[in-house]
């Protein structure tokens, strides 16, 4: 039996998700995908787990992950596909990368205790036993749970983005250095969501990030759940006639985001290209 579809964007309770990798693999198999990545952020933590969990032969398993960057002031994640676990220049960064995220935490609080919202650091650390790059997302389900909130995109709306009040920026690799660091040890970069990016010639900007190794950007993706009236096609017309992999993923959380796994897809040859891209560098 072929399955003909992959989700290339997911995450686990290792980084911001509530599935942990093994009920990540489970669910992938149980809807019958062909192929599921993992791109936790900023971590690798849960990518052994991901590989060795139990799956039918039927299931493609990519391990990844997903690097916060930033690129002239600007937020910009990128994804690395085929990703070694035992490089040391990428396993440094990413300490570091994790650090800053548990070093902001209690500002985050502090910010929301300023803003009347009666929340603790050890409440929020009661939820994050086992999660290895903690982020926004796990300070909106601590909102919701007290009741100051009703969704995660509440949270982010009235309190979490980056132009709201509680908004404490984390320490980020810069995006050419990010991509430059993924093809040097192996891995397929991949630029993710672009059209979250606030860049006002996207053309230009995939086209600088080409020029530093990009191999990838991310077309497949619905944009509905950030509050974002876009979508994938606006990112094809930009990429039209760029020689460039086109991935796609649901940027699955489990109950965080309330998207489905699966519910954005990319042709399973797709996998297939990324691996004869990592065969290459």
């Amino acid at each position: 039996m072929v399955r003909a579809r992959a989700d290339l964007h997911t995450h686990s309770s290792s980084s911001d998700g509530s599935d942990s990798p093994t009920e990540l693999v489970r669910k992938a198999d149980a809807i019958k995908l062909g192929g599921i990545a993992l791109t936790d952020h900023d971590s690798l933590d849960g990518i052994q787990e991901f590989m060795n969990a139990e799956a039918s032969d039927h299931l493609v398993r990519v391990p990844g992950l997903e690097i916060s960057t930033e690129y002239d002031k600007k937020e910009v994640h990128i994804l690395g596909y085929f990703v070694p676990l035992d490089s040391k220049s990428l396993n440094e960064e990413l300490e570091f990368l994790r650090k800053s995220r548990h070093e902001r935490l209690p500002k985050i609080v502090q910010k929301l205790n300023d803003l009347g919202c009666d929340v603790t650091i050890d409440e929020l650390y009661e939820d994050l036993e086992g999660v290895a790059s903690p982020g926004r997302p796990h300070v909106a389900q601590l909102l919701i749970k007290k009741g100051f909130v009703e969704t995660t995109l509440e949270a982010f709306q009235k309190y979490l983005a980056s132009d709201k009040p509680a908004y404490v920026k984390k320490a980020r690799m810069k995006t050419l250095e990010a991509v430059k660091l993924l093809k040097s040890v192996g891995a397929v970069p991949v630029l993710a969501h672009p059209l979250t990016v606030e860049i006002q010639d996207l053309r230009s900007f995939v086209e600088t990030l080409m020029n530093t190794g990009l191999l990838g950007i991310e077309v497949e993706y619905d944009y509905s759940f950030m509050g974002m009236n876009r979508t994938s096609d606006e990112v094809r017309e930009v990429i039209q006639d760029l020689d460039i992999l086109h991935t796609g993923g649901s940027d699955y959380h489990g109950t965080v985001h309330y998207t489905e796994l699966g519910s954005v897809s990319v042709p399973i040859e797709v996998i297939n290209s990324l691996k004869r891209i990592h065969s290459e560098l």
